[in-house]
């Protein structure tokens, strides 16, 4: 009984504070429609305790919580994954940014973008040929 209702108050928690970070627009709706689930199915296994005592027999495991356990660590695995590709993405695109960005200060500075066609000529240390 007491897993039901850690379940249960667990997965309102989580529903409450989605909702809450989603409404100060901290959290983007894809992970929060994740997170959302995860509360969903979290109400519906503390409602069904025996649906997953059943499970764990059939698959072998003791106790029913620590099924549980084990997919919420599976699970969590796959996040942090999941999070750590999209990271690394992330980071790429900064690095490009950044990189586009000197770039443009460089032809800024040597006055290419501005369409004066003698600027920027010169030697290679940006001193001009006008004398």
């Amino acid at each position: 009984m007491r897993l039901n209702i850690t379940l249960l108050v667990a997965a309102l928690l989580l529903l409450a504070f989605i909702v809450e970070v989603v409404r100060r627009r901290r959290l983007s709706e894809s992970y929060a429609l994740l997170w959302i689930s995860v509360a969903v199915v979290g109400v519906v296994l503390g409602l069904t305790r025996p649906l997953i005592d059943r499970v764990s027999t059939a698959l072998g495991v003791s106790y029913g919580s620590n099924l549980v356990f084990a997919v919420a660590c599976l699970f969590l695995l796959v996040v942090a994954v999941n999070l750590s590709v999209h990271v690394s993405r992330l980071e790429g695109k900064v690095e490009r940014l950044a990189q586009e960005l000197a770039l443009r200060d460089v032809a800024l500075d040597r006055g290419v973008v501005t369409g004066d066609p003698t600027a920027g000529v010169g030697d290679q240390h940006g001193e001009s040929t006008d004398e």
